[in-house]
């Protein structure tokens, strides 16, 4: 809702609940998780099991928005590239949620290496990073970036980025200590 919080001030409640993002509802899950866990003095890492399940929903959630159309307000901006895709407006956009289907195939090759994982959590933790990585890319192909659909909701931009790209950031940021670690250790689920 944050992205939309101007266009959506004074809407009833039916704008309200329709163009929901999955960051908010992966960063929503690792706090409430994370703060359940600390009120039951919970130790053990419970995400690794979570990824695959995860990946594949994701997938399933982006070709509902890729074949949507403008409506759910996850097309990209205007192309000129051979791929584009007419969303019904008769421009030709980035396909983001395809882009973000492969975007997710390419990092599930990365995160499930047995190589990669040293302690109980990391995949799940190199997961929701390359995720949140890989969503402050993309979100730079929809608009506010560019012109949005006529009619259609623009997302916020606090500064250089989106309200999502910003929600991204400290969803990094939180797994910083895991960076650094995998970083000093030669372990980048990249490498």
């Amino acid at each position: 809702m944050l992205q939309y919080w101007s266009a959506l001030t004074g809407q009833p409640l039916t704008a309200w609940l329709g163009g929901k993002t999955i960051v908010g509802g992966l960063l929503g899950a690792i706090l409430g998780v994370e703060t359940a866990k600390r009120l039951l003095h919970w130790q053990a890492s419970t995400g690794d099991g979570f990824v695959v399940p995860l990946m594949v929903a994701m997938v399933i959630g982006r070709i509902g928005c890729q074949l949507s159309g403008l409506s759910d307000l996850t097309y990209g901006n205007v192309t000129t590239l051979p791929w584009g895709w007419d969303y019904g407006d008769g421009l030709a956009r980035h396909p983001t949620a395809l882009y973000e289907i492969f975007g997710i195939g390419v990092l599930a090759r990365f995160v499930m290496r047995e190589s990669f994982t040293t302690q109980p959590g990391d995949r799940f933790r190199a997961f929701v990073v390359g995720y949140l990585l890989l969503r402050i890319g993309l979100d730079f192909l929809k608009p506010p970036f560019g012109p949005a659909s006529a009619g259609a909701l623009a997302p916020e931009r606090w500064g250089a980025l989106s309200v999502i790209q910003w929600a991204c950031v400290a969803g990094v940021a939180y797994y910083g200590r895991d960076i650094f670690r995998w970083v000093t250790q030669g372990r980048s689920p990249v490498a």
